[in-house]
């Protein structure tokens, strides 16, 4: 009975010897870990949980806060570097751009050519138009400058001639080796103010207000260069609102 008893208890020793070795060594080999909190100033700290994701060990945490917009991240030394220096890449102010928007007014009728501005007649996009469209004379609505942030939108009321339109542009930076590109999307819509008679001296509204989509497209557009964005037909007629932009970086 007693050297079962040492049998038994020499067992628990080793047993509990080696489990106390395994432990030990488990724990030598995770690694030292690093925690950083970084106070985001120009990004979402929600919008880069995902890509810092893809750098993460298993031994990595990842904490938004977005109320304060904060992002904590604990994990091996050499992955933190590589987190950090993502987020120094992103978290930069947004570039502002400087878009010049004409308005023109084109018009199949040949009896205006003779009234026609002839800076405007002698304008490269307009000669372009001249030999792609049908429309004989152009006349110009008006001249918009517009700034905007990269990644944000801005919103404009346009017009002239009785004329009335909102126009907002919201672009997106894209960086070439050799040119800056603009993926802008733009729209442009008419505002068209309530019709009222009156009748037996009571002015009534017979038709509410209403804004109509004339333009609503996305394209790339070259800095600097001047693009036509669309043409669109007013009530069918034979006039048609170009809308033509360029845009540039502002330093």
């Amino acid at each position: 009975m007693k050297k079962s008893m040492t049998c038994l208890l020499v067992f628990f020793l080793l047993t509990g010897t080696a489990l106390n070795a395994y432990a030990q060594a488990n724990q030598a080999k995770k690694p030292e870990m690093k925690k950083e909190f970084i106070k985001l100033k120009y990004i979402k700290a929600g919008q880069v949980r995902d890509l810092l994701r893809g750098f993460q060990s298993q031994y990595g945490r990842i904490y938004i806060n977005d109320e304060l917009n904060v992002v904590t991240i604990q994990d091996v030394p050499e992955i933190i570097d590589k987190m950090l220096s993502l987020l120094k890449e992103l978290d930069v102010k947004p570039v502002d751009i400087l878009f010049t928007v004409d308005l023109i007014l084109g018009s199949m009728n040949p009896g205006q050519e003779k009234t026609q501005d002839k800076k405007l007649a002698s304008d490269p996009v307009i000669k372009e138009l001249k030999r792609v469209l049908n429309y004989k004379y152009f006349k110009r609505v008006d001249t918009s400058i517009l700034r905007v942030q990269d990644g944000r939108y801005s919103e404009q009321r346009i017009g002239g001639d009785g004329l009335d339109f909102e126009l907002r542009l919201t672009p997106r930076h894209v960086k070439e080796e050799k040119k800056d590109t603009f993926q802008l999307g733009v729209r442009l819509r008419q505002r068209i103010e309530a019709r009222r008679e009156t009748a037996k001296g009571i002015n009534r509204i017979i038709e509410g207000a209403r804004e109509i989509d004339l333009i609503s497209t996305t394209l790339a557009i070259k800095s600097g260069e001047r693009t036509v964005i669309g043409v669109s037909r007013l009530d069918g007629g034979d006039k048609a609102l170009i809308l033509i932009i360029s845009g540039k970086i502002v330093k």
